[in-house]
């Protein structure tokens, strides 16, 4: 969708999901950039922002609070937005297997740009050493998923300052571009294409 406010891509999620639960359409995979944004999930408390959220309204940075799990996390051009609309039916139900394999397509993805992304016990999202590049906070409803996970691919402190990502006080944030060799063949289409591809191989299914 190249780059689109936050409120335009959860229209279309919606959309999106209301004809995957019809099935009218398949699983889908949603792309995207967002304009600057603040999300709130619903482990989100006013105790993670690191200023009143009216300040942060008047630089012009929208805050949402979403259906979706997790706490708080932020989204900014540079940074790649995947939306899953998948019908968890067809992978067992389980909520759980699905998120690790979000994040196994994260790694997997990672690790074709020389990059070793690892999980965390206990911990949500893909991390680079102590750093974390990629979030992940899902929704289901009626067995279809919505929202997703975010891969910081090029650098932006700017929102990062505002909030304690995901709640997490003790971890750092890592930007793909920085984590590169030099002369490595980057840039964001490329990132897409072997997120997509990481997609049909870890799942075992087309993906539209």
């Amino acid at each position: 969708m190249g780059r689109v406010s936050y409120d335009e891509g959860l229209l279309y999620q919606k959309q999106i999901h209301n004809g995957r639960v019809t099935q009218i359409t398949g699983d889908t995979i949603i792309l995207l950039e967002h304009e600057a944004v603040i999300t709130v999930g619903m482990s989100g408390g006013e105790e993670d922002f690191l200023m009143p959220e009216e300040n942060i309204s008047e630089r012009d940075i929208d805050i949402r609070r979403v259906n979706r799990g997790g706490k708080i996390t932020c989204h900014y051009p540079g940074q790649l937005v995947v939306y899953p609309i998948i019908d968890l039916s067809g992978y067992g139900s389980d909520l759980h297997a699905f998120i690790y394999n979000l994040e196994e397509v994260v790694i997997r993805s990672l690790f074709d740009f020389r990059v070793l992304g690892e999980r965390v016990p206990g911990l949500r999202g893909v991390f680079v050493g102590n750093n974390k590049i990629a979030a992940i906070g899902i929704e289901v409803k009626k067995s279809v998923t919505m929202h997703g996970f975010s891969l910081n691919v090029f650098e932006d402190w700017s929102l990062y300052s505002l909030f304690i990502p995901c709640g997490i006080k003790d971890k750092g944030i890592a930007f793909l571009e920085n984590c590169v060799k030099p002369n490595t063949k980057f840039n964001m289409k490329i990132v897409k294409e072997r997120i997509l591809y990481h997609f049909s191989d870890v799942f075992q299914k087309d993906i539209k």
